[in-house]
């Protein structure tokens, strides 16, 4: 990997970490969106606060972010494993902003954003498995994170190059990590409820 690569990998992390929903929320009231409902600086933590405007600025921001580092890295003519870390580094840096202490969102937006630049494909799977599992009952969270969960599997059935595999393997875990407070209190009800 050269060097400008490794420049745009890092620029692709700072990019992820401009976090629209903490930047909105201080301007508008002056107070810091992560003191607040779930601690994240995500479009549903800003509705909270902002309501529907809130909500829709920072989802559309989040998401678009992510496009647009992936989609550059491609037309800048970067290797695809470099893109891969492209993919990787902004949706990282938005669950870690550097400028923020490494509190940011939990990385649905970006990782929805970046995957429709990065492979349409696996986009199209998330949102299918999502409803699948909706369907089967689960909460909106709990499915979006067990569709995650199945992505590497995806891709690896369609076989795809194994740096995409590892890409959505690093992402699924990512996700699953921001949401483990969530997917902790949904395990723990599901034993009350065989308990019981």
């Amino acid at each position: 990997m050269g060097f400008s690569a490794g420049i745009f990998i890092f620029c692709a992390y700072i990019l992820g970490g401009i976090s629209a929903g903490y930047y909105l929320v201080h301007f508008k009231i002056g107070t810091d969106i992560r003191e607040h409902g779930s601690g994240s600086v995500g479009a549903r933590n800003v509705k909270r606060l902002l309501g529907s405007f809130g909500f829709y600025f920072t989802l559309f921001f989040d998401g678009f972010k992510g496009l647009v580092a992936v989609l550059v890295a491609q037309r800048l003519g970067f290797s695809q494993p470099v893109v891969s870390l492209v993919f990787v580094a902004v949706i990282a840096g938005h669950i870690w902003p550097i400028q923020l202490r490494f509190r940011g969102g939990k990385g649905i937006a970006t990782s929805c954003g970046a995957l429709l630049a990065y492979s349409p494909l696996l986009l199209g799977g998330l949102l299918g498995l999502t409803l699948l599992f909706l369907l089967l009952r689960m909460g909106f969270i709990f499915a979006g994170i067990t569709a995650f969960l199945f992505l590497p599997l995806v891709g690896y059935f369609l076989d795809m190059p194994p740096h995409q595999v590892g890409a959505m393997g690093m992402v699924s875990a990512f996700i699953v990590f921001t949401h483990r407070e969530r997917v902790q209190k949904i395990f723990v009800k599901i034993r009350e409820n065989r308990e019981m």
